[in-house]
């Protein structure tokens, strides 16, 4: 592969991670909630999805398809089913949470030693912290990777993608495997830039955000939008079936 053909890559591939996924709505959830710490292994779950899906079309996996195409009809409707989930629980449970902001603010005036604040506060606080932390152990970086790279697993968009943009840059004089192996790389390196930094914007725009309205707004609206890219999936895939 050529130098010219690789920034081809780059930039039809940079058009395909920029637009508007599950893996973006994901990143942006969790870096107002999480901030980006926590936030970094929700991405690498993404890639690591990334990964995987580029070594089984390295493998044969355009093949298989070919032979059986409900394979990714099934991939639809588990991936729908899986995003419909996640909707609930955004909905339901409310899974963006600001606490970790707050806490971050009150560890700062505790260090200015600030002698007005009363035993009742404290306690307050104390029962306000524990209750931040149990919500916090929820989303352990081994729960945010795996739920990321489900996501990525069961996402065909994702598959059909690379199916179809593999073949497009390869050069077929020269040894294909390594070809696909460095598309793959590409791939999962621009995903990572593309996550990282829409997290990072997510956590620079959650220190605006202070209503508890607002929060909840933001909540019902990412799940109306994991409940429409799931339904979309399941619909296609029953379709397809």
């Amino acid at each position: 592969m050529t130098f010219e053909i690789w920034i081809a890559f780059v930039f039809a591939a940079s058009a395909n991670i920029l637009a508007p996924g599950p893996a973006i709505v994901l990143a942006i959830r969790n870096g107002l909630s999480l901030g980006m710490g926590k936030t970094i292994y929700s991405t690498l779950g993404n890639v690591v999805a990334i990964g995987c899906v580029g070594l089984a079309v390295t493998l044969g996996l355009g093949a298989i398809i070919t032979t059986e195409p409900k394979i990714l009809s099934v991939l639809r409707v588990l991936g729908g089913s899986y995003l419909l989930w996640l909707a609930y629980q955004n909905w339901q449970r409310g899974m963006i949470s600001l606490d970790h902001l707050s806490l971050d603010d009150e560890d700062a005036t505790d260090t200015m030693g600030d002698a007005r604040i009363n035993t009742n506060i404290a306690d307050t606080d104390s029962i306000r912290r524990s209750s931040a932390s149990s919500r916090q152990s929820q989303r352990s970086a081994p729960y945010l990777f795996r739920q990321s790279l489900l996501v990525g697993l069961t996402n065909p968009k994702m598959i059909i993608f690379l199916l179809a943009l593999f073949p497009l840059f390869l050069n077929a004089e020269v040894a294909t495997t390594p070809q696909l192996l460095l598309m793959t790389g590409t791939f999962m390196g621009l995903s990572f830039l593309s996550l990282s930094a829409f997290a990072y914007t997510a956590v620079k725009l959650s220190r605006l955000i202070r209503k508890p309205a607002t929060v909840t707004f933001i909540n019902k609206f990412i799940a109306l939008i994991f409940f429409g890219f799931g339904s979309s999936l399941i619909y296609f895939g029953m379709t397809t079936i």
